[in-house]
Order: structure tokens, then sequence, then C-alpha cells
């Protein structure tokens, strides 16, 4: 047997080859991404029908309270005045934590960069480095 194959033909039979795995990688990825997606969709869509749930309960939550109030004896008015207050104060105070924990100061990376400042003095200290 005699082997007539020149440098020129395995560096194309590499390239192929390499060429192939590449195409089969993206069409996995391509497939693994769909399936994501399609359970990520399906997740949103659940996410904001339990949403919808979570304001009817609460909607009624508010009208069960309102209709207590009234029952003990309340005025209507007071009893509306008095449930509107209290939800108020309760989403004042989730909104208020909420922007607080979003903002700037709240999510950037203080320990990281106190800790990378510390490494750059350590360095700078012990090849003495100005």
């Amino acid at each position: 047997m005699q082997n007539n194959a020149t440098p020129l033909t395995h560096l194309g039979t590499a390239a192929a080859h390499l060429r192939g795995l590449v195409t089969s990688e993206w069409r996995l990825a391509r497939i693994e991404l769909a399936k994501n997606l399609r359970a990520a969709r399906t997740g949103i869509i659940l996410a904001a029908v339990g949403l919808g749930g979570a304001l009817c309960a609460m909607f009624a939550l508010t009208g069960a309270v309102f209709l207590g109030l009234s029952a003990l004896g309340l005025a209507g008015w007071l009893a509306a005045l008095a449930t509107a207050g209290v939800l108020g104060v309760i989403a004042g105070l989730c909104l208020w934590i909420g922007v607080t924990r979003l903002s700037p100061k709240a999510i950037a990376p203080t320990q990281t960069a106190a800790h990378a400042a510390k490494t750059l003095r350590i360095v700078t200290e012990n090849t003495h480095v100005s």
C-alpha cells in the first residue's frame, strides 16, 4: 500500500473535520437554546398568569377588608379610607425597600473593589512601586 497523501491533503481533511465539529456543536447549541427558550417562554406565561391571579386575590382581599370593617360598624367611607391607607402604606414600604435594593450603591461590588484595592496595595508594597 502506498500512501500518496500530501500535507495539504491532511490539512484539508483536518479542516473538514474541524468544520464538521463546529457545525455539529453549533447545531446542538441551537437546539439546546431553542429548548431553553421554549421553557423560558412557558415560565414567563405562567408567571404572568400567576401575577394576574395574585392581583385578583389582592383586589378580593381589599374588598373583604372593606366589607369586614363596614360590618363592624364603621361608615363606608371610613372603611374604604382605612383599607386604602393600610394597603398604601404597605405598597409604599415595598416600593421604598425595592428601590433601595436596586440603587447602584447597593448593587456595586464593594467587597470586590475593596479586595482589589487591598491586593493592589500589597503588590505595590512588595514590589516597592509607587
